[in-house]
């Protein structure tokens, strides 16, 4: 077990992580750390009380850095859909490599802002940010926040206690356009999962990128699984393990068609 995982384990143990958590909130804000642990190891982070500790420590969802690394190669195209702070970006970013490309989709400006540091703070020529939701069109809508930063903005309907702002929308199939044939999509939007298949047509007809979503709530995991299954999908969860028809979807789901699918799986 590597030592990320040991800080993943540790964290999620109540007395334990309330621990760590009064330690590493003392930083000061805007202060330049290297990640230590996780996929993400060596790179740098700025650090913002804004966001979550485990980015800068470098085991923030390591389940899912795992399944980016595995499901990645040098040289391929990684789209990161809802990239609130970047990480995930960066985690993509070490496993393809110069060769490869990582385009961040954050409609949300400090999340953008915070992004762009980053990446800059890196040397990441390779990584580029845009600053527009995923939809199932082209066109400009309101986008819903709670507070600066935070993980959870949304489209749709606004609820008790949201700001509004006005962004921009694209869809997948115009992002492959502009930016090449991803071969992985991690999608965390909050429900917009749905609309954002809903604008891939072309990307689903005609071509075969992998998907790493969270689902959330029962009609998202529906929705998603019909229209992708339509597509000759199937799934998995984290771990690379087969969901058979039927069974119910895991929170976090991998789907992938035959054709990328080895034999290992």
């Amino acid at each position: 077990m590597n030592l990320g995982k040991i800080v993943w384990l540790a964290g999620n143990i109540p007395v334990i992580g309330q621990i760590l958590r009064y330690f590493v909130r003392r930083y000061p804000e805007g202060s330049v750390v290297t990640i230590r642990y996780g996929y993400a190891a060596g790179y740098k982070w700025k650090r913002s009380h804004r966001y979550v500790n485990g980015y800068w420590i470098g085991h923030y969802e390591l389940p899912v850095q795992e399944a980016i690394v595995r499901e990645l190669s040098q040289g391929d195209i990684f789209f990161d859909v809802g990239a609130n702070a970047g990480f995930f970006t960066l985690v993509a970013a070490k496993r393809v490599g110069s060769s490869g490309k990582c385009v961040a989709f954050e409609p949300l400006p400090d999340n953008a802002k915070n992004i762009i540091e980053q990446v800059r703070l890196n040397g990441l020529g390779f990584c580029f940010v845009v600053e527009e939701a995923l939809s199932s069109q082209e066109g400009v809508t309101n986008f819903f926040y709670d507070t600066p930063g935070t993980s959870t903005a949304h489209l749709g309907d606004i609820k008790a206690g949201e700001r509004a702002i006005a962004v921009k929308t694209t869809t997948l199939d115009k992002a492959m356009q502009q930016w090449g044939l991803p071969v992985l999509i991690k999608m965390d939007i909050e429900g917009g999962e749905i609309d954002a298949l809903k604008g891939a047509t072309a990307l689903l007809e005609q071509k075969t990128p992998k998907f790493l979503i969270e689902l959330h709530g029962p009609v998202c995991e529906e929705k998603v699984r019909h229209i992708l299954s339509n597509y000759g999908y199937s799934f998995f969860d984290l771990s690379g393990k087969f969901i058979e028809a039927g069974k119910p979807l895991p929170s976090h789901i991998v789907a992938k068609k035959p054709d990328k699918i080895s034999i290992c799986d």
